[in-house]
């Protein structure tokens, strides 16, 4: 048989016949029913049956059917119950006018990311987006921008509807963030599936999430106020009422230690890390106990991050995510199982997934609190009056990392004073704020003066909170770039411009601004604060020319944020009458 062109193929019973082999089928393609037991794609050429009206029978390469019966072609579409689809819509050769063929192996895949998977010198803040292969439309969603937690999506920054603040040109999608990215800090984005489709609306982009870092702060180093143990870096114990540069311009974060220790750590985009002071407890990491007035490097080249400061001990990551400390270890502080001893040299800490690019995990007076990169929080040393947030009594020592109930939290800040921990808050992935520790006056803004010894939740939504430890006071921002204060203004610390007297337990708004980035408070009741156009603010009290407005004397104080000179800043820290603030270039 070379040919068979017909209408019907049935046998003479009404039954399907089975075709001999070599069976030519190609003329049966309009026909209107094709029956048949048997059509094996290896002896019967069964090419342009594709366009029959019905197909009943079986068509197999191997013992198991691939293409049987419940299969129906008509201009609706093909129509396949009870069978197996592989392969149905790869095909190489389609019959036809094709007007029904949409979307047929058609895929929305990125050609180019804005700004690229992983880069880290991110500087804007407008066309954030992806370029399609193909063009599409809005689908259903929404894009998020999130600060990244370890890589992970942690607190949202903003989210943009698909269909209304996402910007679509042809193959372009856009989002333009309403607040500028936070120097040095990492990105989590994500577009979700089916948040765009072709524009037939029959495939929808499958969708990608990715992280990307904010231009990191690099550069001039500058410091002013109490130098009298040479932690301004100037090479003697003079006071500076003005900022002076500290030599290099490469500098990424600092953290003071707080009390009389007055050591300084310091850290650089090249990985290397510096320290500088007072060094009687070997806090400097040089092996040895030798004060110095200029920075002096730890050994090392591939320090990530400055975790934080504790009475006279200093705490420190790696990129390979293990975490190291040094200095005193009287209460077990450097978190290494031992208390007493103490390290002129950096020992480890347990542990390899600690966080490395989070830029406000902090250790202070003889507790440290430091993040794992699986969203954990994790506390050792002293256990002064609640600090440590773990429900049990104070004073208990932990020379061992103890994990904080909760698998969420993004970010700790903590300062202490007197040798002692004050108040901690901490923020977790869905955007809320916690606080725990001792107050007297209502220093954590949780409208009581109780001390609490487990975290308790602070109303609002913030991206940066921190206390002021001595002074009795904090100073937070929200995410919608706002300044608030609450607790003691004994100095004129919360910047409210009210008599010294005045205090409040929940947070007060600073002003009416919405373009605060950071802030920062040392322990004698002086306040900075950065704003998103690179100025830096200063206010309370002028102990040690801590202000920096060029001012002398402990008796000047103000009650109201004032301008220190320079449009460049982008970050600041402080310590006992000493601040060191940043500048990028």
């Amino acid at each position: 048989m070379s040919d068979v062109s017909v209408d019907i193929i049935k046998n003479r019973s009404g039954e399907a016949p089975d075709l001999p082999s070599g069976a030519n089928l190609s003329g049966v393609s309009t026909a209107a029913t094709l029956q048949v037991t048997n059509l094996n794609p290896t002896h019967i050429n069964a090419s342009g049956v594709t366009t029959a009206t019905t197909f009943s029978g079986s068509m197999k390469s191997t013992s198991t059917p691939t293409l049987g019966l419940g299969v129906t072609i008509n201009s609706s579409g093909i129509n396949i119950s009870g069978v197996a689809t592989a392969g149905i819509v790869t095909g190489a050769t389609y019959y036809g006018d094709g007007s029904n063929l949409t979307g047929v192996a058609m895929s929305i895949a990125p050609i180019s990311y804005n700004p690229d998977v992983n880069d880290t010198q991110v500087g804007k803040t407008t066309g954030i987006g992806i370029t399609f292969t193909e063009r599409i439309k809005a689908g259903t969603g929404n894009v998020t921008l999130s600060v990244s937690n370890a890589g992970a999506a942690g607190t949202v920054v903003e989210n943009f509807g698909v269909g209304s603040s996402v910007t679509i040109n042809n193959n372009l999608i856009t989002i333009d963030p309403t607040s500028d990215l936070t120097t040095g800090e990492t990105y989590h984005l994500s577009y979700p599936s089916g948040a765009f489709t072709n524009t037939g609306g029959d495939v929808s982009y499958v969708g990608t999430a990715y992280t990307f870092g904010a231009k990191p702060v690099f550069g001039g180093l500058y410091a002013f106020g109490l130098n009298d143990q040479g932690q301004l870096g100037q090479n003697n114990t003079t006071k500076y009422s003005s900022p002076v540069q500290i030599p290099g311009t490469r500098w990424t974060d600092a953290k003071g230690c707080p009390d009389s220790n007055r050591t300084w750590i310091i850290g650089t985009n090249d990985g290397t890390l510096w320290t500088v002071a007072t060094n009687g407890s070997g806090q400097l990491g040089q092996n040895s106990e030798v004060k110095y007035s200029s920075p002096v490097q730890v050994p090392g080249t591939t320090w990530s991050g400055v975790v934080g400061t504790a009475q006279h001990a200093v705490m420190a990551t790696k990129t390979d995510g293990t975490l190291w400390a040094w200095g005193s270890n009287t209460y077990g502080q450097l978190g290494v199982n031992e208390n007493g001893n103490k390290y002129s040299s950096p020992v480890q800490i347990p542990g390899t997934n600690w966080v490395t690019d989070n830029v406000n995990g902090l250790a202070s007076a003889w507790d440290a609190f430091a993040l794992k990169t699986d969203g954990t929080l994790w506390t050792w040393g002293k256990g002064f009056a609640g600090s440590p947030g773990t429900n049990q009594p104070q004073n208990v020592h932990r020379s061992s990392p103890t994990q904080i109930p909760g698998t969420t939290w993004s970010n700790v800040w903590a300062k202490g004073y007197n040798g002692n921990t004050c108040q901690v808050f901490a923020t977790k992935t869905d955007g809320t704020t916690w606080a725990w520790g001792p107050q007297t006056e209502g220093e954590l803004g949780l409208s009581s003066l109780t001390q609490y010894s487990s975290p308790v939740q602070l109303p609002g939504n913030w991206s940066y909170v921190i206390s002021n430890a001595y002074a009795q006071s904090a100073n937070g921002i929200r995410t919608d770039g706002t300044l608030w204060s609450w607790g003691m203004n004994g100095n004129g610390q919360l910047g409210l411009n009210q008599p010294a007297n005045t205090k409040y337990s929940s947070p007060v708004q600073v002003g009416s601004g919405t373009d605060w980035k950071q802030t920062e408070g040392h322990w004698y009741g002086t306040q900075l604060a950065v704003k998103t156009d690179g100025t830096l603010w200063a206010w309370g009290w002028n102990q040690q020319g801590s202000l920096g407005l060029n001012q002398g004397g402990p008796t000047v104080r103000y009650s109201s944020p004032v301008q220190i000179p320079g449009t460049t800043w982008s970050r600041v820290r402080a310590s006992t009458a000493t601040t060191y603030a940043f500048v990028e270039t």
